[in-house]
């Protein structure tokens, strides 16, 4: 249990690592990521789901609350802002005499409180929080965060990125660690053997990332790296073979499934075991099959690629010039596109679970020889016998589409998948357009680059990423954060118990099921000690042995796809592992596995401002506590209501309490249905049924977290908490859903919001604050809103 701390000279608040802001800046992320948890942009395990960021970081000490002006004026200003918030807090009990709220004055809350009185809007006085609340909380927010020239987004999470990326950096670009900083895990502890495989480890990692930040290497190899690799296939494309089977396996190779994926993953009736899922893809050349249906964008794209062929050939193969090869490929490309599934089906398991036998697999995609490759992928002892097939009558259709194309288009195909894949490890001008294009597909500048630092500390931590938690942990996590987290997501598990036994639509045969599967969920905090333990740097270095680290930044990529190819076809033949994590203690994220009924919560999430032991309860129940329970709502979402207490796919509910469910859900899908936002084209509605998974679990969430609060402050064991300074206008209630909704501010690019609305399963932030406030029977008490009923009400 954690209070803020009582008094300003005993306080044991130490600023984030690496800063102390009273403003901020943030960083970059993957914007058109197909499977995006808590948050959009960030990857996830198989069938889970999670909560995103994006960044020009300054080295040194950064700031979490704005970045617009120079860092000189930001000190002067932050001076400004606290001597205030002293004198305000001074003159605190003159002005509110009949009040008996303590203030706190420590250091993390007068931080915290600058933050908040920064992201208000200006006029929050004179608005009314019950019509626009996204606005009266974050209207100053998108007054101070300016979007820089490579960015298509920012929201409040890109700002924890921003000083997680900043502070992975310092440790990639510092000496090895004589000593930790918070872990409690030290290499002077280590014996000496453990002590030399841990610096080795360092080592190993450092080369990574300098190999990505040596420029000058990486542009005299230019794009021949592509050639490379196109020479190769374009051999096994001459041979005379009937089938395309060795080109998927050599695809496969590296990490691209070019017609349809094949994965290995949790079976979802049986999730002790693993197995092969087959699933046509959601989206091929653009990020969505809706994306064809913009003409403007598809003659830019094409313009791209026929501009990259044509500086690409003659190692391409064209059908006549490079234009008609383009327009003959984007023609294709939209056809598999339009194969595919849509958006709001793809995590319905009702329609992806097909137990099928290999043979009647294969046979929907004949050119392909699937069992010739699966034979080839598999281990030697496991028996090839089922796979999960999604779609099935949807593969049939890409099959025609292969069948009826020209056999030129297909190998242009290929190659193109080759260099869209591997066009982020080169630097050459034939790449240019397509990177342009990409820039111009989010509203950026088309010659903007994210500085280089940001995308090798971002490789660092695809490469070796759990090498690079260790010492993040070290330096950045606390005994106590962790316990803290554990306090805040059990006290959710403990609300939404409470809250199956108020349910009048649940019957009482789904309640009990319901609330055992609560109780049967694995809460996962911080970062693994096990599958692999990363404070055990032998177990580490097992885990990368079969990485070959080199000075190329193009051979360690190629190196750790083959690594974790290998290493997902290698579990086949062993029970499904319950203790692997799907996220990097890097990551600014968690998500919620139905498979293995498990929240996952890595250390990065567990930061300033969303979450911290040393301010009072409500910022860390609003923010971070509305992310637990956001998780453990997806356990009764529209698709983790499926499986039950053991992650087995299995119809539990009663038919009466899915009736009563679904009418409920509905609402939800036609209150989010009518939300708009602005995109590139005007008003763009929110798809309220493509995101009905993550709109129950927002608002389940923060239902669950107002009530852990309630009934942890109801405790006479927890502290009274105290007030932040300058904010004696709000009530700690009322400073709960503010909490909350910082978390969600945000500022996009209309471009970039237009893909949000088309891609992702998420609604974009704004949307997010205020359908989710909008179902907060709590958030309209606390700011006594005429209408108390909430919009929808599900759990």
């Amino acid at each position: 249990m954690s209070s803020p701390a009582e008094d300003p000279a005993s306080a044991s608040y130490t600023a984030p690592q690496f800063i102390f802001p009273t403003m901020a800046s943030h960083a970059t992320a993957a914007e058109n990521d197909e499977n995006s948890p808590l948050l959009a942009g960030r990857a996830r395990p198989a069938n889970a789901y999670a909560s995103g960021e994006e960044g020009p970081l300054r080295r040194g000490y950064k700031s979490l609350w704005a970045r617009s002006l120079e860092l000189g004026i930001y000190r002067i200003l932050g001076v400004v802002l606290i001597v205030g918030l002293i004198l305000t807090a001074a003159l605190y009990p003159k002005m509110h005499a009949n009040t008996t709220t303590e203030l706190c004055l420590t250091p993390a809350c007068i931080h915290a409180a600058s933050g908040y009185l920064t992201n208000l809007s200006p006029s929050y006085k004179s608005l009314d929080p019950c019509d626009d609340f996204e606005e009266y909380a974050c209207g100053g927010w998108r007054s101070a965060h300016d979007l820089r020239a490579d960015e298509g987004r920012v929201d409040a999470l890109s700002l924890i990125n921003d000083v997680i990326t900043s502070n992975l950096r310092n440790i990639l670009e510092g000496k090895y660690p004589e000593e930790s900083s918070h872990s409690g895990f030290s290499p002077q502890n280590l014996v000496v053997a453990l002590s030399s495989t841990d610096n080795d480890n360092f080592d190993e990692l450092k080369q990574v990332y300098n190999a990505c930040m040596d420029v000058d290497a990486i542009t005299k190899r230019g794009i021949e790296p592509i050639i490379d690799l196109i020479d190769d296939l374009a051999a096994i494309l001459s041979s005379k073979d009937a089938d395309y089977s060795e080109a998927i396996l050599f695809l496969k190779g590296l990490g691209i499934d070019p017609f349809f994926n094949f994965d290995v993953g949790d079976d979802e009736k049986n999730p002790e075991r693993q197995i092969i899922s087959v699933s046509p893809k959601q989206s091929v050349g653009l990020p969505s099959k809706l994306h064809f249906n913009d003409k403007d964008v598809v003659s830019k794209y094409q313009d791209a690629m026929e501009q990259v062929l044509g500086a690409i050939n003659p190692k391409v193969a064209t059908i006549g010039t490079a234009k008609d090869a383009a327009a003959a490929l984007v023609d294709f490309e939209a056809q598999i596109a339009l194969a595919g599934p849509d958006r709001s089906d793809v995590f319905d398991v009702t329609k992806t679970y097909n137990l099928m036998s290999v043979k009647d697999t294969a046979k929907l995609v004949p050119q392909f020889n699937l069992e010739k490759v699966f034979k080839k992928l598999i281990p030697s002892d496991y028996s090839l016998n089922e796979t999960v097939t999604a779609f099935p009558e949807r593969l049939a259709n890409v099959s025609r589409i292969v069948s009826s194309a020209p056999k030129e288009v297909i190998h242009n195909y290929f190659y193109w998948r080759v260099i869209t894949s591997h066009s982020s490890y080169v630097l050459g001008s034939e790449i240019k357009p397509y990177t342009q294009f990409q820039n111009v597909l989010q509203g950026k500048d088309p010659n903007a680059d994210p500085e280089r630092w940001r995308t090798c500390v971002r490789h660092a931590d695809s490469a070796l990423g759990w090498i690079l938690s260790r010492f993040f942990v070290e330096a950045a996590f606390s005994a106590a954060a962790k316990d803290f987290g554990n306090q805040i997501i059990t006290d959710i598990k403990s609300a939404y118990l409470k809250n199956f036994a108020s349910l009048s639509w649940m019957d009482k045969e789904t309640e009990k099921v319901a609330a055992q599967k609560v109780h049967n969920i694995d809460q996962k905090v911080g970062y693994p000690t096990e599958s692999p333990n990363i404070m055990d740097p032998e177990e580490l270095r097992k885990y990368y042995a079969d990485v070959n680290i080199t000075h190329s930044y193009f051979d360690n990529a190629l190196s750790v796809t083959h690594s974790d190819t290998a290493r997902e076809w290698e579990s086949l033949s062993k029970p499904t592992n319950m203790k692997e994590w799907g996220m990097t203690a890097s990551t600014v994220n968690a998500y919620y596995n139905p498979t293995h009924n498990e929240i996952v919560f890595p250390a990065a999430i567990m930061q300033f401002p969303l979450f911290s032991v040393d301010l009072p309860t409500y910022v860390s129940y609003g923010a971070f506590g509305a992310v637990a329970g956001h998780e453990l709502s997806h356990a009764f979402d529209n698709n983790g209501r499926h499986y039950d207490l053991h992650g087995r796919y299995n119809n539990w509910w009663t038919n009466e309490t899915i009736e009563a469910f679904e009418a409920k859900a509905e609402c939800i899908v036609e209150e989010f249905n009518n939300i708009t936002l602005i995109g590139k084209d005007g008003p763009i509605q929110v798809n309220g049924r493509q995101t009905l998974g993550e709109n129950i679990a927002d608002s389940g969430g923060l239902t669950a977290a107002r009530s852990a609060w309630d009934a942890r402050r109801k405790d006479a064991k927890s502290p009274k908490d105290k007030s932040l300074p300058g904010l004696d206008y709000f009530t700690h209630e009322q400073m709960f859903y503010i909490s909350y909704s910082n978390a969600w501010c945000s500022k996009f690019r209309p471009e970039s919001l237009t893909n949000l609305v088309k891609t992702d399963e998420h609604s974009p932030d704004p949307a997010r604050i205020k359908g989710t406030i909008a179902n907060s029977r709590g958030f309209r008490e606390a700011f006594d809103c005429p209408v108390k009923e909430p919009t929808c009400e599900l759990w």
